[in-house]
């Protein structure tokens, strides 16, 4: 794993995100970045430098259920939403061509922000899922996750499980495709769909 201006991210993970950004210039001319759990803002102040790298407009929001993870110094356009991703979403408005989902990693969190926040995305956009990689036996391995803080009972990785009960990994969603797939470890990799259709 390596800290760099995208957080805790791998190398092939930060590329991907690299050539993701990019292509949202060539295609939408901008970028409009969703990000559900923001931790530090590394992600988000990366998202910010890649766009300053190539030139392009760049808009982004997070969500966040601790105060403390707004951005420190942000963009006078940067929105940060407090609260449980699974209540707050209601309060998000406009349309975003990246959602990148790396907030409570469980399995009803994974499944949640996806449906709560997809209908964000514009047709031809993407989502981005961290932390997604399986292990030998194709299920990830399972790492606790304290959520003492929110007052909830710590749960375990449940990422990918997220997406195969969502029928994201299958195939099975006809308004998603999967565009492209990191595995790194039992932890770490990121998938990435593309919005096909309006969610009807």
């Amino acid at each position: 794993m390596s800290d760099h201006k995208y957080g805790m991210m791998t190398v092939k993970e930060a590329g991907l995100l690299d050539e993701t950004l990019l292509g949202l210039k060539e295609k939408f001319g901008e970028i409009r970045f969703l990000e559900i759990g923001t931790c530090g803002g590394a992600t988000t102040r990366g998202v910010y430098q890649r766009a300053a790298e190539i030139g392009c407009p760049v808009h982004c929001e997070g969500v966040d259920n601790m105060a403390g993870y707004c951005l420190a110094d942000p963009p006078g356009d940067y929105k940060f939403h407090v609260g449980d991703s699974m209540d707050i979403w209601s309060e998000v408005k406009g349309a975003f061509n990246l959602l990148f989902v790396d907030g409570c990693h469980c399995v009803n969190h994974s499944m949640c922000d996806f449906l709560n926040f997809s209908p964000f995305v514009v047709t031809g956009g993407y989502c981005l899922f961290h932390d997604t990689a399986p292990n030998a036996n194709g299920v990830q391995g399972e790492w606790p996750q304290n959520h003492d803080y929110a007052g909830r009972p710590p749960s375990v990785l449940g990422v990918r499980a997220g997406l195969q009960k969502t029928g994201m990994l299958q195939g099975h969603r006809k308004d998603w495709e999967l565009v492209s797939e990191i595995q790194e470890g039992e932890l770490m990799g990121m998938c990435l769909f593309r919005k096909l259709l309006p969610l009807t």
